[in-house]
């Protein structure tokens, strides 16, 4: 619908103004509903981030624990086999002692003979 008239091109070119102000006020407005949706969708994310680390924190304490538990039974039961151990060789120096002091020289002559070189 096109004017032939300068009046009516100005009536024309007014309601175009007016229309693209009125379709950029709308524009600002949606843009600000869906930021405001992202950073609620966003703080949805970050709390259930949140909570899978604080899940993920408290199996590695679970598991750190138990690694505790387990170490200290190892240690124990390598002090056990080193007490053992100990008891063996005292019993069996008691038992022979000629063996163990030849073995002890041997041993000696070994370890000088290797520090030489």
């Amino acid at each position: 619908m096109a004017r032939s008239s300068t009046n009516g091109t100005s009536i024309n070119v007014k309601s175009l103004k007016k229309d693209l102000q009125s379709l950029r006020d709308d524009m600002l407005e949606l843009s600000k509903q869906v930021e405001g949706l992202a950073s609620n969708a966003g703080g949805e994310v970050l709390d259930d981030v949140k909570a899978n680390l604080a899940r993920f924190g408290e199996t590695v304490d679970d598991l750190l624990a138990h690694a505790g538990t387990r170490g200290r039974e190892a240690v124990d039961a390598v002090g056990e086999m080193g007490g053992n151990a100990v008891e063996n060789v005292e019993d069996a120096i008691r038992e022979h002692p000629l063996s163990a002091i030849a073995i002890a020289v041997g041993l000696g002559f070994v370890l000088s003979t290797t520090m030489r070189r």
